[in-house]
């Protein structure tokens, strides 16, 4: 049987970071058998460095017009989108070159005209939803490097305080435009609780660190951990994690952390994942974060182990670590047309 032609495309969007390309290149690994083709608009050469030794065809792109004649030329048997949100235009336009288009996480109004929609950032189930939307945890795709690091705090299987402190990572990822990492740290320091305090700053970080370096003097037992994969490193010792309500509570349940999520703008906060059905404490917007909300959820999760095991086994319940299986197979099926489409 001959190879299925796939493209990828991802437009870098900065209000949901660097996880699609992520996620995009997960996949793409796990469909070397195939044709595959990323198609990647991104201005951080950091990335693009990083995405040139993946040994994955990469093709870089500026303009979405651009993608027309490439599309056409290659004939392919499925696109995927990941990234910015879409225009109908822009679906328009590549929707004579291919018979199966899907995206994921989209909401703009191009995927009114996609075939399949796989929605990961998913909010309360609403009426005008279209018929092709399948919304799930599955629809996190796993990046290796979270892959070993997560089995190897679930095997350890362990919900006590690890160390002689409380150890809480906080970790905002994808550029924290409000800066929630600085909130978060003043109101903890107001806990009069022996604490051990990690700040996860990673390369997207976009406020001044001296800030937050000048109140972790104020503190013992308060450390920055400034590089890449600075939460990923953080994770096997973490107590207690806060972040935002983006993908980042993906990869703390993958692995099975207490954790507190806050949204960092309006947006986020229609995403329902990270709830309590699923193991996590949200306290709403970021930016109106009340230092008595974060500090009693904090106390709550550390002074209850039974609330501790609780949280962490609904989060496992979800087996995350197992979607990387579950999307190849589901894309592979649409490539090849072993889906009908219209029963899905």
């Amino acid at each position: 049987m001959p190879k299925k032609r796939i493209v990828w495309i991802i437009e870098h969007c900065d209000t949901k970071g660097m996880y699609p390309i992520e996620r995009a290149v997960t996949l793409a690994n796990f469909m070397q058998d195939e044709s595959v083709f990323l198609f990647i608009k991104t201005e951080n050469q950091a990335l693009i460095d990083k995405l040139a030794t993946t040994g994955l065809t990469i093709v870089l792109f500026d303009r979405f017009i651009e993608l027309k004649k490439k599309i056409r030329d290659l004939e392919p048997d499925l696109i995927v989108h990941d990234g910015k949100d879409t225009q109908l235009e822009q679906v328009e336009m590549i929707r004579p070159f291919c018979s199966t288009i899907v995206h994921f996480d989209d909401f703009g109004m191009g995927v009114q005209l996609v075939d399949c929609h796989i929605i990961a950032l998913f909010g309360e189930p609403h009426e005008e939803s279209i018929p092709q939307e399948l919304a799930g945890s599955y629809a996190f795709a796993v990046p290796p490097n979270l892959q070993q690091t997560a089995q190897e705090i679930y095997d350890a299987a362990d919900c006590s305080i690890k160390g002689e402190l409380p150890h809480i990572v906080i970790a905002f990822e994808d550029g924290d435009a409000n800066n929630l990492t600085y909130r978060t740290l003043r109101h903890l320091t107001q806990l009069h609780i022996p604490l051990k305090i990690s700040i996860a700053i990673d390369d997207d970080y976009k406020h001044d660190v001296d800030s937050l370096k000048m109140m972790a003097l104020s503190r013992r037992n308060v450390e920055l951990v400034q590089r890449p994969d600075a939460l990923l490193h953080l994770m096997p010792t973490a107590d207690l994690i806060i972040c935002n309500a983006l993908y980042t509570p993906y990869k703390v349940a993958a692995a099975g952390i207490p954790c507190i999520t806050t949204a960092q703008h309006e947006q986020e906060l229609n995403y329902t994942f990270a709830r309590e059905m699923n193991g996590f404490i949200h306290i709403g917007l970021g930016r109106k974060m009340k230092q008595s909300i974060l500090q009693n959820a904090v106390m709550e999760l550390l002074l209850h182990e039974s609330r501790r095991e609780r949280a962490v086994r609904k989060q496992r319940a979800l087996e995350i670590l197992t979607n990387n299986e579950i999307l190849k197979n589901l894309l592979l099926d649409l490539a090849y047309s072993r889906h009908n489409l219209a029963h899905m």
